[in-house]
């Protein structure tokens, strides 16, 4: 196979190929970003305030809503807490497959310009 025979055959991808967008995968990393720290500030805000004694007054404070509340909100606060970290994991995966493929095309054209491919 020529130079130009291999070059011709690395630039049209084949039937399987995966064409990834490093500005589209980035947006969606920053969305996902700002996605998790607004559920983080939501989850930090969970329950406050909400299981002092007087919130219910003397009859709530008798049947136990404040405690009950406290354990409930302490469930959703946990819950949402698995949440953001199921979020800043995905985060961080689209930022390495934007990077990655970021690396990878700068490396691919490196090779074709040391090939003599590209003047």
């Amino acid at each position: 196979m020529t130079l130009v025979e291999r070059r011709d055959a690395m630039s049209v991808p084949g039937p399987d190929a995966v064409r990834i967008d490093s500005a589209v995968v980035g947006g969606y990393a920053a969305k996902v970003a700002r996605a998790t720290d607004e559920l983080a500030a939501a989850a930090a805000e969970v329950g406050q305030g909400a299981t002092r004694p007087e919130t219910y007054g003397g009859l709530g404070a008798d049947l136990g809503v404040g405690e009950s509340y406290a354990v409930a909100s302490g469930i959703l606060r946990r819950q949402l807490g698995a949440g953001v970290a199921a979020l800043r994991s995905v985060t961080e995966a689209l930022e390495q497959l934007t990077s990655g493929h970021e690396q990878r095309d700068v490396d691919a054209a490196e090779r074709i310009e040391r090939a003599g491919w590209i003047s």
